[in-house]
Order: structure tokens, then sequence, then C-alpha cells
């Protein structure tokens, strides 16, 4: 409860159950985000799941009394290879939906990097791209103009040591990796999520450490410069890594957010690409 009005919160699929007719609802979902990549020198963050609210998405008039099912997109896998690989591909996310009565949501998952010097892989529907990797990726764009979904970032020329892309978030596109070469070569921030509704701003409540209230950011890109990787993006995104980076690259969990790039196996051995987060679903109402 918070604000007058009772809340669900759907961290893992199953029904929503009311035994009365329900109106002035508002509600959120998120698709689960994109894996970072792992390629040979530097990977490409995340894209996030897409977030969908009514207050970007509108009203899904009154909840009949009755039960409907809510299903958890699962955030996008890594495939982190022991070796140098080009072709070290994150996964994408998969969709959340909420089969409301007067209407089906579907939030798309995040896209992910998808193979050094190529476009990264888009996302599943309607979330953000993931951010292409060094040696000239491409970004991943946004598989649509619908809102809660961004294009990821480009990655470094590969006439030059570079940092790879930012993916996108859902409230913004991930960042371009600026490559003027060593020592100077910086990687792509992931994208910024969104905030949540106000019914959804309890104090007490806590998506995102570092932005309390945010969802769907995206993942950061790798860089071969320890100072060049950026902070992770507010909503969950991950923290791309570095040749001596010791921290993860997982996005948060329920976030939405997407993976931090990776690098390479080989020396200098950079950490594993990020897994992407499962999303989410917020059902409020007044009580």
């Amino acid at each position: 409860f918070y604000g007058g009005k009772t809340i669900h919160t759907f961290t893992s699929s199953g029904m929503f159950s009311n035994p009365a007719d329900i109106t002035d609802v508002d509600w959120v979902a998120v698709g689960g985000g994109g894996a970072g990549g792992s390629g040979a020198r530097a990977g490409g963050g995340g894209g996030a799941g897409q977030v969908e609210s009514s207050g970007s998405h509108g009203s899904v008039g009154t909840i009949s009394s009755g039960a409907f099912a809510i299903t958890i997109g699962a955030g996008g896998a890594d495939n982190s290879r022991s070796a140098e690989d080009s072709s070290a591909n994150g996964f994408p996310g998969t969709d959340t939906i909420a089969a409301f009565p007067a209407g089906t949501k579907r939030s798309g998952g995040g896209g992910a990097y998808k193979q050094q010097g190529y476009p990264a892989a888009p996302p599943t529907s309607n979330g953000s791209g993931g951010g292409g990797g060094r040696d000239g990726g491409a970004a991943g764009p946004s598989s649509s103009s619908d809102p809660g979904g961004n294009p990821g970032g480009t990655g470094g020329p590969a006439s030059a040591d570079g940092g790879a892309g930012g993916g996108g978030g859902a409230g913004g596109s991930g960042g371009n990796a600026s490559s003027p070469g060593a020592p100077t070569e910086t990687a792509g921030a992931g994208g910024i999520g969104v905030i949540v509704p106000t019914s959804f701003r309890n104090p007490l409540v806590t998506f995102d450490p570092n932005a309390q209230w945010y969802l769907g950011g995206g993942g950061g890109g790798a860089c071969n410069r320890d100072a060049g990787v950026q902070n992770a993006a507010p909503g969950g995104g991950g923290k791309g890594q570095t040749p001596s980076s010791t921290y993860t690259s997982n996005a948060l969990e329920n976030t939405g957010g997407g993976g931090g790039g990776g690098g390479y196996g080989a020396s200098p051995g950079y950490g594993p690409a990020g897994k992407g987060a499962s999303g989410i679903v917020l059902i409020a109402y007044p009580t």
C-alpha cells in the first residue's frame, strides 16, 4: 500500500486476481534487458527492455473481476568466451506480457551486441537496441518508434584503440564510443531509463540504488582503457568492463536493464559481459 493505493508487484510470472471490478488503474510493464557482448577487444552494452506505463501508453480501462496472466520477460544470457572471439554475441531479453482484459500490453525485450564490426542485434519487439562493438560496430536500432525503446550507440573504428557503444535505454539512446586512439578512447554510456509514475514512488521502495525509481537503463560499453568506461546508467544497466576491472557487469534484476559489455579472454583479459535483467509488472489502484 502507498498513497491510498493498493500496489501489486510481479517479479516473476503469475496470475493477477481481483474479486471486484477495478477502475483508475496505474500500471508499469518492463521487458527483459539484453546481455552485453564479449567479443574481440570490446563488446557493446545490452539494450534495455521496453518500459510501458499508464503515463506513456494510456489507461487499461476497467479491470473486470476475475484473473489474467502476467508473464515476466527474462534477461538475456551472457555468452562470454574464454578466448578472443569476435562473434561472442550477447542474447536479447524476452517480452513481458500483461494480459489486461481491455487489451494485452507487451513490453519488448532489449537487444544485444551481435558481432565485432557488425550491427548490434535488434530487440525482440519494441525494446532498445544493443551497443555496437569496437572495430566499427553499428548501433542496434530500436525495433519500433513506440515509446520506451531507443537505439544503442556505435562502436569505435577499427583504425584506433577504442571502446564499444552503450546499449539503448528506455528513456534515451545509448552513447557512442569515442576512439581517437590510446590513451584517450572512451566507451559509450548506457542510455538512461525512465522514472515510474508517481503512484509507485514509495520512499521505502528502491529499484536501482543509484537512481531509486528508475527502470530500463541500457548497459555500458567495454573499453580498452580503465578510465574510459562510464558509470552504470540509471535504471539498472550494467557497467562495461575494462582490462583490470574486478566488478560484475550484470544488470540489476527486475529492472529490465541491459548488461554491460565485456572483452576478450586473451591478455589482457577483460571480465565477462553482463547478463540482462528480467522485467517487472506493477499495478496500482485505489484501496
